[in-house]
């Protein structure tokens, strides 16, 4: 999700509750697929009418998490207890009363992890990422040819990392570099620079002809790209280093992946029913590990796999899935809970979540062995959480 979109997302998301049950939303560009089609250089106001779109869709069918078509069972060993600790991941909250006159031109204003927490310094961007030295975040709003990545240190301080242009940022496998992209709208050759965390320089490099480019991730099969499009277009794989460039296949559907392991997620749509498929990279493309299938419901859903490549998560149905049994966890979250968004791993057992139901967000940790889940942090009301990647 770009930063526009998020916050637009996250206003609107703060008003979804005005919306009556019985409301119904204009119609949606949607892809091949049934996916709404989401596009980086599309005016604000385009954006704002598609997101509003979503969530008049969305919030009918979110007052409580759908059941899945498939039995939900607990196919994990139980770990203990769910602590009511603090989140071990970091996160970020934005306040739109900080700027009644323009609330969508409210960032991020104070940053969490753990007992450290960090005021934005003055920047328009997201935090993304946890990273040596500080956190990583996005820059350059509104003007996409000074976006540049930087490191926001625990003091509040600034340091600019890798080329002006720069976007969409990815941590390496082993945490120590990044991959960005450098792409302009209408040019038919971009580049994908890896970035050294630590000096901020450029490492590597690589020139493609990908218009739109868009990278999806990093993980140890190297860094993955294809075109921004609702069409099915090629997927192409690059190891820095390499001088090759790997076409794994032409995939209209989105991949999600962690970058501690190979092991991924494919959302695709089969004659009414949504599916997610884990798979790893093999030698003539995805081998696929697991496929769950549910009833598809109008909100888009979102996955997150596991740091170890052991379960996945599923937003719209509320479940974790055991990818090498195919048995399913309920994560019993309250009755109402909206959860909107991917859920982001502390470790391999547990997994936090937002709900976004009434005035005032929450944060949820939970078990995907046993599916319990207890509420840790609650920002005031109005206020929206964005997690960020630890």
């Amino acid at each position: 999700m770009t930063d526009t979109e998020t916050r637009l997302r996250d206003y609107l998301h703060t008003k979804a509750d005005t919306v009556p049950d019985s409301a119904h939303g204009p119609g949606l560009e949607l892809d091949s697929t049934g996916t709404s089609t989401r596009r980086r250089w599309v005016p604000m106001a385009v954006a704002a009418a598609g997101i509003a779109a979503v969530l008049t869709l969305a919030v009918p069918y979110l007052h409580g998490l759908s059941k899945p078509d498939q039995p939900a069972v607990a196919g994990l060993p139980a770990a203990g207890p769910v602590s009511t600790g603090a989140p071990r991941i970091p996160y970020a909250i934005t306040d739109p009363n900080s700027n009644p006159d323009n609330p969508l031109d409210t960032w991020w204003y104070v940053l969490h992890d753990g007992a450290q927490t960090v005021k934005n310094p003055g920047l328009k961007g997201n935090v993304v990422a946890r990273t040596e030295g500080g956190w990583l975040a996005t820059t350059g709003y509104p003007d996409p040819d000074k976006s540049q990545i930087v490191v926001i240190s625990p003091s509040g301080k600034v340091r600019p990392i890798g080329p002006l242009g720069a976007d969409q940022p990815w941590v390496s496998p082993d945490g120590r570099q990044i991959a960005v992209a450098v792409s302009k709208y209408g040019r038919a050759e971009n580049r994908v620079v890896v970035v050294d965390i630590r000096t901020g320089k450029e490492v590597s490099s690589l020139t493609v002809k990908i218009p739109n480019l868009d990278l999806m991730g990093w993980n140890k099969d190297g860094i993955w790209m294809h075109e921004h499009s609702p069409d099915a277009v090629p997927v192409k794989v690059w190891q820095p280093g390499s001088k090759d460039v790997r076409t794994v296949g032409s995939f209209s559907d989105r991949l999600e992946m962690t970058r501690t392991t190979g092991t991924m997620a494919q959302i695709t749509y089969k004659g009414g029913k949504t599916c997610i498929v884990a798979a790893t990279l093999g030698a003539k493309g995805l081998d696929v590990k697991r496929e769950y299938c549910f009833k598809s419901l109008t909100a888009a859903p979102y996955v997150t796999v596991s740091p170890d490549g052991s379960t996945m998560t599923i937003n719209t149905i509320g479940v974790a899935v055991d990818i090498a049994t195919g048995k399913a966890t309920k994560l019993r979250l309250p009755a109402g809970t909206k959860w909107f968004e991917d859920g982001v791993f502390e470790d391999q057992d547990n997994v936090i979540v937002v709900d976004e139901a009434g005035a005032a967000q929450k944060l949820f940790r939970c078990s995907v062995a046993t599916g319990e889940c207890k509420q840790v942090a609650i920002v005031k009301p109005d206020a929206t959480i964005r997690q960020v990647q630890p």
